[in-house]
């Protein structure tokens, strides 16, 4: 009955075993990672889909978008609008060819944060030390978010599409023109006239196709990142737990006494079993900084240019939102982009943030770990652990600021002046 038990709390701890499910599929569907399917018609036919998008989507139409501007240069509004939508389309292709280059390195980021040397066995007592459950709610926060930008994404592009798309059938069933919007719903070049329903219904879904495509690469490469982050946070997290469960998960590996005759010392056995955990932990978390360096070195210069870009599409989406009458269709689309973008920024800042915080409350846990009568190897693992935690650990944006919430509210803040000295201008 015993030995059920303990089965059942392995199972009911057992580490998640995919921890970037969600992350992985959307990037399929960018065309960023090949699918799992080893026939080679498959794999044949993906790597055509890839090409073609590539060729069509991140370079063809994000240059006609930037073509456009001008079209669009005499008018205020419509340059700003332009603009913001051509940068934010251009940081997609920018993503793209960035997971070309450094998809690799990020893989192997992914696979050493999950490794199965990482893991450790719970300890139930007072509920003092559960890794796998903690692996389970971080995996569940980072499928969470990763859903809200999908969705956010995809109704930024519905809540432009949809109105047009409805006069433009409205337009088709009572053969009429009349009905019909002047303009499409973003800025690019067009290879035909569209002043007909027909043709117009026709435009619409010329545009979409790369617009989905965009959704697809800028959210899954941001929310790889962001769980990336989250990852980092859960191992951690755990290295956390590990550390002020030390001494019970030792003792219970430990047959025999655990206190020298005198009671000042352990035993050697309960000693070699700290020291051990002592060991594991420590590597632990030389991996774990090793991960952060390896992801910073690789998506620093990547998220400078991310949060430059969105302090300026920040600021354009402000004077949009300003310039257009309240309660329109177009209000509502532009407040929903502003919402996304501002949401985007936000996985950036509170997840890298979450690192920092974790980093930064490492020394209290090193402390609290039962070490008075460790032995002196023991302590002196601990001495070094914890000066190394004591310098700080984070992610920062070319090297410039790190990603945290102080960041978020900076950019935040300069966008709005930004804004400010335009609406002032005018």
């Amino acid at each position: 009955l015993i030995n059920q038990s303990k089965t059942f709390e392995n199972m009911e701890d057992s580490y998640v075993e995919d921890f970037f499910v969600v992350n992985r599929w959307i990037l399929k569907f960018g065309c960023l990672w090949k699918p799992d399917s080893q026939n080679n018609t498959i794999q044949s036919l993906y790597t055509i889909y890839v090409i073609a998008t590539f060729l069509f989507v991140n370079m063809f139409f994000t240059f006609t978008e930037f073509l456009s501007i001008l079209d669009v240069y005499g008018n205020e509004y419509d340059l700003i609008k332009n603009i913001s939508f051509a940068l934010t389309h251009f940081m997609g292709a920018v993503k793209v060819v960035f997971f070309y280059l450094y998809g690799d390195t990020l893989k192997s980021i992914m696979n050493t944060l999950q490794s199965s040397e990482l893991h450790y066995e719970y300890c139930c007592a007072d509920d003092l030390f559960f890794p796998g459950k903690t692996s389970k709610l971080y995996k569940a926060v980072g499928i969470k978010y990763t859903i809200i930008f999908f969705i956010m994404a995809h109704a930024t592009i519905t809540s432009s599409y949809l109105p047009p798309l409805i006069a433009a059938i409205k337009s088709e069933a009572n053969n009429t023109e009349k009905m019909l919007p002047d303009k499409l719903p973003y800025y690019s070049w067009m290879p035909f006239k569209f002043d007909t329903p027909c043709t117009y219904l026709i435009a619409l879904g010329y545009q979409a196709i790369p617009m989905f495509s965009y959704v697809y690469s800028i959210v899954g490469m941001d929310t790889l990142f962001m769980n990336i982050m989250n990852c980092i946070s859960m191992n951690l997290e755990i290295v956390q737990g590990a550390l002020i469960s030390i001494f019970p998960r030792a003792v219970a590996k430990t047959n025999g006494p655990l206190m020298t005759p005198d009671e000042l010392e352990n035993t050697k056995t309960l000693a070699t079993h700290l020291r051990a955990e002592m060991k594991k932990i420590s590597k632990h978390l030389q991996i774990i900084y090793k991960a952060c360096d390896d992801l910073e070195d690789v998506h620093k210069y990547l998220t400078l240019a991310q949060t430059t870009a969105t302090l300026f599409i920040l600021c354009s989406c402000l004077y949009l939102v300003s310039t257009t009458p309240i309660g329109s269709k177009q209000f509502f689309a532009e407040i929903v982009y502003m919402i996304a973008m501002g949401f985007q920024l936000t996985l950036y800042c509170w997840f890298g943030n979450e690192i920092t915080i974790k980093a930064n409350n490492l020394p209290f846990y090193i402390w609290q770990c039962d070490w008075l009568t460790a032995d002196k190897d023991f302590k002196m693992s601990m001495i070094l652990s914890m000066a190394r935690a004591k310098r700080p650990l984070h992610l920062t944006a070319g090297k410039f600021a790190p990603l945290t919430l102080p960041t978020f509210v900076s950019i935040l803040k300069v966008s709005y002046s930004f804004y400010a000295v335009i609406k002032n201008t005018e």
